[in-house]
This record gives C-alpha cells, structure tokens and sequence, in this order.
C-alpha cells in the first residue's frame, strides 16, 4: 500500500494511525483485560497457522469464520460442506490446533 511504502521516496515510515493499531494491539496481546475473544477469518487455516497458534494461548475463546470454518467443521464434525472453500493443506492441521487449544482451554 502506498501509504506505507513511500514508492519514490528515500524515507519510508508508516504514519499516526499506523501507531496507533500497533498500540492498541500492543494492549490486548500483552496485557489484556480479561476474557479475551479473538475472532479469525480468512479463507485458508494454512496461510493463518502461526496467527492462531500464537493467539491460543492470549485468549479465552476463539471464534474461526469465513472459508476457514469450513475445513474446521469438515475435519473435525466430517460435515458435508458442498462446494465451499476447504484447505486441504490446513485440514492436516487442525486436529493438532485442537490440542493446542483444548490443552489452553480455549
């Protein structure tokens, strides 16, 4: 995005409202006022693995929407799911994310 790239430019930097989302996450991820519920969505578990297993342990509950949902409840309930997207990738990973939060009690 231009507006963090500085195409052109010899100095880049990101601008005030930039500092102020890293703050705000800076808030909820390293002291949290309790519970925390984190909400993730997104069309592959696999491009997400890493956000989920670093939040399993920063939360209370997690909630996972969009296409991710889908490999979710395949895997996990072998719900029948049509056309919709599935990870085949991420699908290998979700019994081991389930641990992960079953073992946080998440």
């Amino acid at each position: 995005h231009s507006s963090m790239v500085g195409e052109g430019y010899d100095v880049k930097c990101a601008g005030f409202l930039v500092a102020k989302e890293l703050e705000n996450f800076s808030k909820v991820l390293d002291n949290p006022t309790k519970p925390v519920l984190a909400i993730l969505g997104g069309a592959k578990v696999s491009d997400k693995i890493q956000l989920i297993k670093n939040m399993i342990p920063k939360v209370d509950k997690m909630i996972i929407g969009g296409g991710m949902a889908y490999t979710f409840l395949k895997v996990l309930d072998k719900m029948e799911i049509g056309t919709s997207l599935y990870d085949e990738e991420g699908a290998k990973i979700v019994p081991e994310i389930m641990s992960l939060a079953k073992e946080k009690n998440v």
